[in-house]
């Protein structure tokens, strides 16, 4: 049993099955009316008896709390977070009640998301539990509302800790003392779920005229319910403080059509789209607090102070000094120091839990403030809080950034943005009112948000078949509400494809009325999966549907999703980012879905991305299309001018040298651009394409722009100089690429070259002429100016020509080790482990490492002994590096040479 409570508490007194008797009677009420008179009793009741109880006393620090977290426990996510989902609840159910496993009230249980046709109660896993439990059970609960808070913060706290043998013996105490209607509520408030058809609106609104806005300022439900008991008592101001969570203003989706409109025909504010996480920064002084958009804190990961986290240490410079206090609004995001780029939330990835020895490093872009040195600034205007901003803090690339504002006035400026989005592989633009002030939680207000995939006819869909199901719970109950959807293996000739590889689960984009359709046209063809047996026709990764349909027996469905991105949890090993039916292609056969090589050159198309053309509206139409298009339609799709594949119909050809081989080309030179090159790859045999795929030869560029260095980045296709093509058109012949023609080599052309070319381009076997000797000299360093980085570089790579590199002698030969022998020293007494750690460097010299005496960038591994007093130091310099080390136990090095080969460093990380 918990331990009681002091009886001053109103929630000590308050039965818990008083609480689930109004719960019962709101669920049932059929109107709203009905439905807030019920909380409304339960409400006043609670505060006449705490009126009484506390009558004269003042500073008192009860309120309805502990009634309120329980009838809105989905706000109450980070401090009420059990683990605990309903397949464990089900599996503890038939533990504790000792049911025979293959029992009927067990399977019942277990499979309560599966319909049995006995009840409507498919899905509501409370619903279930309540008859299974019922006759097991006491009649009436003794737990009071205080009890089963205890109980619940205790199971809470166990968790955290991952003490599952404390979580139990808290759950059986709930279940034990409980009634079979008192669990139903229970099971509901731990799932956060309670089903009441009352939105949470809906309680404030009843609670305090002033509850929904206080909330939205600090999320602090308790805060809300202490500061609000009377309801009689208005707070006059409700704003922003410090240290507290608020929830932060949204951005509603815009027209494009509307844009002028919407900004009441004045100028307005363009920003880019950032796709990471939104963050609020709260400083005072040495004091840091970050919080997600959901309130949740993750101070730890970033950093409390200035000598811990993985942003904090880097940016606490960075403020003015006359900056004490601020409250800063933004997105965190992944930064590669090495590309000098921001990641996609795509990739894989997490930046609240990226650690110290990531390659990519915490970068924070702002792109609002609400408080300078105690000054609240959400009444600003967005104009003048921007001003403001730009004299918080000084930028650090990578680290701490202020997200720029184009100032714009015309749809055309936004049209254009949008374009350039797309081709920056970026996630969207923002548009912003200067005048607007912040509102904490409302939705538009002055901010809207463009992503391609809200603009119809500019992202890339996927014809994907229905392989598998999964029963929804809630309204969805007893019926499919997700689906496995999977594409073709590449058949035999003439044959339909037999295979089919699992690519996403979708379970968006329909109404209920297509997802019932949907189901009876499937219904009688569902098979249950097994993990054992599973069918032959589908191959699925990690993720596995509870019921498969064979190929020949389902249907195509168009999915439009924002990107492709790498996955093992299916065949493909990609899946779709933010997938959603659009339609039921009825007009295809089952076997007339995308396919892998389809989706491999959609995943070369755009680097993943499915949004690859652009926006044309009005006078940017190209001319043709605007005489074909009806004269009503005032925005029409289409692919801009340069990504559009020339018209090569009136060529002639004069050879055929490239007969069909497909080239892609970029860009050129000044003096033969683009649609030169492609008009005489023509006459030449060769087949154009404006975005490379699997069958794509080369790829012509005669600049590196954003487009190429995706390509590059991908590491599929040779980038090949347009001197080549020149060079092959004048002689009339496939010239062999050289290494001066190559601007980037695939993994295959660059071990072709290997074994032709030395690292300066000459040519192990073909007779070099005066002009090819003077270009290779060029590109030869002198002994003198070539750095130990680049000497050694040399060596390394005649080691891996020669195999050098794999013998254990060599396996350290790309470390540079620096052992901590500082804190030894010294110290007589751990002469011994002194000994150890020079032993060590001696290994490690003879098996090909670097060992160095001085910590400094550059050193990619440190060396601890047992002692760890200089712990703390070592990674407090390695912050300040811009390559970090890995700090490592001596055993790493040991365990290494005894077993010949370099073992997994992340199980002897310090």
């Amino acid at each position: 049993m918990a331990t009681s409570q002091t009886p001053e508490m109103v929630a000590a007194h308050v039965p818990f099955a008083d609480l689930c008797s109004t719960l019962e009677r709101i669920q049932r009420s059929k109107g709203r009316a009905e439905k807030i008179r019920h909380f409304r009793e339960f409400l006043d009741s609670w505060r006449r008896f705490h009126d009484a109880l506390h009558k004269n006393q003042k500073d008192v620090k009860d309120s309805f709390y502990p009634a309120m977290r329980l009838i809105l426990p989905q706000l109450e996510r980070q401090r009420m977070a059990y683990g605990i989902k309903e397949t464990m609840l089900a599996k503890l159910y038939i533990e504790l009640l000792n049911l025979p496993k293959e029992g009927k009230d067990a399977l019942k249980l277990l499979n309560y998301r599966t319909p049995t046709g006995t009840r409507g109660d498919a899905g509501d896993f409370a619903m279930i539990a309540y008859f299974v439990l019922k006759p097991r059970c006491l009649q009436k609960g003794s737990l009071t509302i205080q009890q089963v808070n205890d109980l619940l913060d205790s199971i809470a706290s166990n968790n955290s800790a991952r003490r599952k043998d404390l979580m139990k013996k808290s759950l059986l105490q709930l279940i034990t003392q409980s009634s079979a209607l008192e669990q139903k509520w229970l099971i509901r408030m731990i799932v956060k779920d309670l089903k009441l058809g009352f939105s949470e609106q809906s309680v404030f609104s009843v609670f305090h005229n002033d509850a929904a806005e206080l909330h939205n300022v600090t999320t602090d439900l308790e805060k809300v319910c202490m500061q609000l008991h009377d309801p009689s008592v208005g707070l006059s101001d409700i704003s922003i403080t410090l240290f507290s969570a608020f929830k932060p203003m949204l951005a509603a989706i815009a027209d494009i059509d509307r844009i002028e409109k919407d900004m009441k025909h004045q100028s307005f504010y363009i920003e880019t789209k950032l796709d990471g996480e939104r963050m609020q920064m709260h400083k005072d002084g040495n004091e840091y607090e970050y919080f997600s958009r959901n309130g949740y804190k993750f101070t730890d990961q970033f950093g409390d102070s200035p000598q811990k986290g993985s942003l904090t240490p880097f940016i606490h410079g960075a403020f003015k000094t006359d900056v004490q206090t601020c409250i800063l609004d933004g997105e965190m995001m992944a930064f590669n120091p090495n590309t000098q780029t921001f990641m996609q939330k795509g990739n894989k990835f997490d930046i609240k839990r990226m650690v110290e020895d990531s390659e990519l490093q915490t970068c924070y872009c702002v792109f609002d403030v609400l408080m300078v040195n105690n000054k609240k600034l959400g009444r600003e205007t967005l104009k003048k809080r921007h001003e403001i901003l730009t004299s918080v803090f000084t930028p650090i690339p990578g680290r701490i950034d202020i997200v720029q504002k184009t100032l714009a006035h015309t749809k055309k400026e936004v049209i254009d943005a949008l374009n350039e989005a797309i081709d920056k592989r970026e996630e969207g633009i923002m548009i912003k009112h200067p005048l607007s002030i912040y509102k904490p939680d409302k939705r538009g207000e002055g901010w809207l948000k463009i992503k391609p995939e809200y603009v119809d006819g500019l992202m890339d869909e996927l014809d994907v078949l229905i392989v598998g199901g999964y029963w929804g719970t809630g309204s969805r109950g007893g019926m499919m509400s997700h689906f496995l959807c999977a594409i073709a293996e590449k058949p035999p000739p003439g044959e339909k494809p037999s295979v089919f590889h699992t690519l996403c689960r979708v379970g968006s984009g329909y109404t209920m009325k297509e997802l019932y359709d949907l189901g009876l046209k499937l219904a009688k063809h569902w098979k249950p999966f097994h993990r054992k047996a599973p069918p032959g026709s589908i191959l699925c990764g990690t993720e596995k549907p509870e019921v498969y349909i064979e190929p020949c027996n389902s249907v195509i469905v168009q999915i439009k999703a924002t990107e492709i991105v790498s996955s093992d949890m299916y065949k493909t090993g990609c899946t779709l980012r933010f997938p959603r039916i659009e339609k039921i292609r009825e007009d295809k056969e089952w076997y007339e879905c995308t396919s892998l090589d389809d989706l491999e050159r959609l995943r070369g198309k755009a680097s993943g991305k499915l949004a690859s053309k652009h926006l044309f509206v009005g006078d940017d139409e190209p001319q043709e299309k605007r005489r074909k298009a009806a004269p009503k339609v005032k925005k029409v799709i289409g692919i801009i001018e340069h990504l559009k594949a020339p018209n090569l119909s009136n060529v002639n050809k004069v050879s055929n040298i490239f007969e069909d081989v497909e080239f892609c080309v970029m860009s050129g030179t000044e003096s033969h651009p683009k649609p030169d090159l492609e008009s005489r790859l023509a006459e030449f045999g060769g087949y154009i394409v404006q975005n490379p795929g699997p069958d794509t030869y080369c790829v012509i560029a005669g600049s590196e722009n954003i487009r190429v260095k995706n390509i590059i980045s991908s590491d599929k296709h040779d980038v090949v100089r347009p001197e080549w093509l020149l060079e092959c058109f004048k002689t009339k012949r496939c010239v062999p690429w050289q290494p001066r023609f190559m601007i980037h080599m695939c993994p295959s052309t660059r071990q072709h070259f290997a074994r032709e070319y030395d690292c300066y381009g000459d040519s192990y076997f073909t007779d070099t002429d005066l002009n090819q000797l003077k270009e290779v000299f060029s590109a030869m360093k002198n002994p003198g100016e070539q750095s130990p980085r680049e000497m050694a570089s040399a060596i390394t790579n005649l080691e891996c020509r020669y195999s050098w590199d794999r013998s254990p002698l060599s396996m350290f030969r790309h470390h540079v080790i620096y052992l901590d022998l500082y804190a030894v020293i010294n110290d007589l007494s751990t002469k011994i482990e002194g000994t150890r750690l020079a032993f060590t460097a001696l290994e490690l010299r003879f098996h090909g490492a670097k060992v160095v005496s001085c910590l400094a960038q550059g050193v990619s591994h440190v060396i601890v002994g047992e002692d760890r007093s200089r712990l703390a130091d070592l990674k407090a310099f390695r912050r300040t590096l811009k390559r970090k080390f890995k700090i490592l136990q001596q055993d790493w090095v040991t365990d290494s040479i005894d077993k010949c080969e370099l073992q997994e460093e992340n199980q002897y990380l310090v």
